[in-house]
């Protein structure tokens, strides 16, 4: 058997790195953070207690890696919407569908993302970084509320960021009872520029 590549090697990385992270995300949603060991977390990404340490240095940044991955998920998320028209509307339908595809493709893992939100003192150390993400994304959705000519353009923004926060929310509890293409339509409509209408 030959040796193995650094390519495959840092392929077998990334994988082991992958299920630490969805096994711990998966304990801290069904037991909560706090009550969740590493030894736990070991067990279930099926890797030994030793080997975790050399991914993560510990619980906390075991965490922080997983809500580090999720804000980079969401920046990808908006640079990918503001990429796809010049057009202030069309980025905000985009960010809208992408929204909706990124929850509801990967909606069990969502759930234990937002699970752990509720969860007393978990993000204690990650507001900074959080407030910094939201603050980015908050600039930008102002930035196209302008562009539409809308007199408030931030309490639009921050309106249209909790009718998809509170829609994304009542899909994750009600799923397919939700009618989530209406509700989406709803807010679309909502958004759209009075000369569009």
């Amino acid at each position: 058997m030959s040796p193995k590549t650094k390519e495959q090697n840092e392929e077998i990385r990334q994988k082991t790195a992958a299920a630490i992270k969805e096994a711990a995300l998966e304990l801290f949603g069904k037991f909560g953070y706090h009550s969740t060991s590493i030894s736990q977390i070991s067990k279930a990404a099926g890797v030994s207690k030793g080997l975790m340490y050399s991914y993560f240095d510990s619980k906390q940044d075991l965490l922080y890696n997983i809500m580090l991955e999720a804000m980079e998920e969401g920046e990808h998320l908006l640079n990918g919407a503001l990429a796809s028209s010049e057009d202030p509307y069309e980025q905000l339908v985009q960010i809208v569908e992408m929204s909706i595809k990124w929850v509801t493709e990967n909606l069990h893992h969502w759930k234990l993302l937002t699970s752990l939100a509720f969860q007393m003192d978990v993000l204690k150390g990650f507001e900074e970084l959080m407030q910094e993400k939201q603050g980015n994304a908050m600039v930008q959705a102002v930035s196209l509320f302008e562009r539409l000519g809308v007199e408030e353009p931030l309490e639009e923004a921050m309106v249209f960021g909790a009718m998809l926060d509170g829609m994304m929310l009542q899909y994750m509890q009600m799923e397919e009872n939700y009618p989530l293409e209406k509700m989406k339509q709803h807010i679309l409509k909502k958004i759209k520029p009075k000369q569009q209408s």
